[in-house]
């Protein structure tokens, strides 16, 4: 199997029409907010992992701290411990992209050694100052998260999150102008920025790419226009991988809307899925390269469906029979 994101996505493209890439995740924490933690053992974990390869992943997202609001720091050697043996265990037998979905060099670098291919990092290499250099040093690949909650920490849709990062990225006066950007701006400033240490680092712009931040200390109406347009975000020249499953966004128009929300139920917690893959639809018909989700089974659905419709012309004239 090719072990780059950038062959992920050529593979997918000459393979399957430019089929959208997915990225299964496996969360080995004890609070997850979409799983509970029922992955925290490594064999459970382990067990995910063969689920989610064989309902469709390409891309195995691995990550040690819940970011969910409310959510604790976890220490770093804590972390190094829940990850690392999970990743030594899937690489035992498969050879799929693992990602590490962490903002601290250390981990990441630990992570990397043990079989890790790809570092998520949810602060856009600002959290650790050695991250970008453990990145160009091991040529990782890497998503570059655009982080609303670091770059408006007073905004009210910031402060259920907890703090990212090791020390304070941006200036008084950076934060004061911030205020008076819209969203695009702000994700723009927030990704110039990224992309400057990624450069300064070594790092090689074919082994990026970008992810909106969507969930991350945004309002609904935010998110809803970085999905929108993601077409503007495409027109910086890196591939998009997108995180949008069980967000909280996606929950809120589905209660509005009269839907059963609560996950203790059956049907709440289905009808997070199914709204999920929904938003994937959209994002594969907008080409996103790599879509990050809980439920494999039923966002490979939704990319076969989307890819088809915006492959239309690559079709063939079958004549489709009567059902039965």
């Amino acid at each position: 199997m090719v072990k780059n994101l950038k062959g992920v996505i050529e593979m997918s493209s000459k393979a399957n029409h430019a089929k959208t890439a997915i990225c299964g995740i496996i969360n080995v924490t004890p609070d997850s907010f979409s799983d509970g933690g029922q992955f925290f053992a490594v064999e459970q974990a382990l067990e995910q992992a063969r689920k989610l390869i064989a309902e469709g992943a390409s891309i195995l997202d691995i990550g040690g701290e819940s970011t969910r609001p409310g959510s604790n720091y976890v220490e770093i050697e804590e972390e190094i411990q829940r990850v690392v043996p999970v990743i030594e265990a899937i690489r035992r037998e498969s050879d799929i992209l693992i990602s590490i979905d962490t903002w601290k060099s250390r981990v990441a670098e630990a992570a990397l050694a043990a079989g890790a291919n790809i570092v998520n990092d949810i602060t856009g290499l600002m959290g650790d100052e050695k991250m970008a250099d453990v990145v160009a040093k091991t040529s990782a690949q890497l998503v570059i998260m655009f982080n609303p909650v670091m770059a408006r920490p007073q905004h009210p849709s910031s402060q259920i999150f907890p703090r990212f990062g090791f020390g304070q990225v941006f200036t008084e006066e950076e934060f004061t102008r911030f205020e008076k950007l819209s969203i695009e701006e702000l994700m723009d400033t927030f990704f110039a920025k990224a992309l400057v240490k990624a450069e300064e680092a070594g790092i090689d712009r074919q082994n990026i790419m970008l992810d909106p931040g969507i969930g991350f200390g945004l309002t609904k109406k935010e998110n809803l226009l970085l999905l929108r347009d993601l077409e503007k975000l495409h027109q910086k020249g890196y591939p998009i991988f997108l995180g949008v499953s069980r967000k909280r966004f996606v929950i809120n128009i589905l209660e509005e809307s009269g839907f059963e929300v609560n996950s203790e139920t059956e049907a709440g917690f289905r009808n997070r899925d199914i709204a999920s893959a929904h938003v994937t639809s959209i994002a594969v018909r907008q080409g996103v390269e790599v879509v990050r989700v809980h439920d494999v089974a039923s966002h490979k659905m939704a990319v076969e469906i989307a890819s088809a419709i915006r492959q239309a012309e690559l079709a063939e004239h079958v004549d489709l029979k009567q059902y039965k």
